[in-house]
């Protein structure tokens, strides 16, 4: 029981390597990684993880030495294929070899290693559910195991005990493992929905106020620094309240889904749609002159105008917005307070003139009329 003793310090030691890495590993600075440097991140991390455990292992007679790196070799496998199983089973070979003296041992060690590494890498490019990779893994290291330990241990019955216990270390080791990963990856996918929730509208996918205003702010900030122009449409569906008080709230839900697709299918790749409140949209236009932003204002207002809205079988509504624009420049150098106020009042300038129009804080532009 004493092997068992020690191999449960193993597994705290390990438990604690895989949030940490596991942190590590999904900050953004590494996630934005190319796949290649990422898979050899992972390797390295894994490898040296593997050695942090060989350093806690279990000495038995005969320069034997075992423990769980096996594990973070399971884990490289899992995430980075061959690439990162192939690193880290090099690092902790080379730490074994390094570190440990030379035996009969620590050679046939070498070969349950790449045996494991391979048989690994095959695994985790199967087609196997999660839960079928793990299993099989375990289940393989412990045939290699059973198959090489008699050449170390001669000692039937000694061989049998370090054996059985092994093993079941390793089945912990390994299903304890899949679990704190599943946690994790389960955490980082509620963490990521949750953060897309606060930052999205819930009903068209649109950046909302949140978003806007973060967006907004670096925007401005950018074109400060490298000396370019912005651009900033409010966009207002006229009307939209006789809509809701007509024909319901699910035909304003409707119609504000649509306006949105509109409004991404109108604009740049890099233009930034959000939907602030209510029936009121805007768009951040980096890179985009006073002119540039008018064409496409006037693009959106014709798109929706020439729509057909289809409420049901029965309803179909044609609908109208106003936008305001303006547009950072070396003849507007204003504050981002002063930019947001421009455009909502070209807005309400648009609205006040009899909507369906574009219009600037100091300008009135309609198609076919100036």
């Amino acid at each position: 029981m004493i092997v068992l003793k020690d191999f449960f310090i193993n597994f705290c030691i390990l438990c604690t390597g895989i949030f940490l890495i596991h942190q590590y590993l999904y900050r953004d600075r590494v996630a934005s990684m190319s796949l290649t440097r990422r898979r050899v991140l992972t390797g390295v991390l894994q490898g040296g993880f593997g050695v942090l455990i060989m350093q806690f292992g279990i000495h038995i007679e005969g320069g034997v030495l075992i423990d769980l790196r096996t594990i973070p070799m399971m884990i490289a496998a899992y995430l980075g294929g061959w690439a990162s199983a192939v690193v880290a089973t090099v690092i902790i070979i080379f730490c074994r070899l390094a570190l440990y003296p030379i035996s009969y041992s620590a050679l046939i060690n070498v070969v349950v290693l790449t045996l494991s590494a391979i048989t690994f890498s095959l695994i985790s490019h199967s087609n196997m559910k999660i839960e079928r990779k793990w299993s099989f893994m375990a289940v393989s290291f412990i045939t290699i195991l059973g198959i090489t330990i008699p050449f170390v241990i001669p000692d039937f019955r000694k061989a049998f005990i370090i054996f059985t216990q092994y093993a079941f270390a390793v089945i912990c080791g390994t299903y304890g493992t899949y679990l704190l990963k599943s946690y994790l990856w389960r955490n980082d996918q509620d963490y990521a929905r949750l953060k897309k929730f606060a930052q999205k509208d819930y009903l068209t996918g649109l950046d909302n106020i949140r978003s806007f205003n973060h967006a907004i702010d670096s925007a401005f900030l950018k074109a400060k620094e490298h000396q370019e122009e912005l651009s900033l449409l409010y966009i207002d569906i006229d009307h939209f309240k006789q809509v809701n008080d007509t024909y319901g709230h699910p035909a304003g839900d409707k119609v504000l889904q649509k306006v949105g697709h509109i409004l991404i299918q109108s604009c740049r790749s890099v233009d930034i749609v959000s939907r602030n409140g209510g029936e009121e949209f805007s768009i951040i236009m980096p890179a985009c002159d006073s002119a540039s932003a008018r064409t496409i204002a006037e693009r959106i207002r014709q798109s929706i105008e020439e729509s057909v809205f289809v409420i049901n079988k029965d309803v179909e509504l044609k609908v109208t917005v106003s936008i305001g624009y303006t547009t950072l420049n070396q003849k507007n150098m204003v504050s981002i307070g002063q930019l947001i106020h421009q455009a909502d009042e070209g807005l309400y300038r648009a609205k006040r003139t009899g909507r369906n129009r574009i219009s600037s804080n100091h300008s009135l532009y309609r198609r076919g009329y100036q």
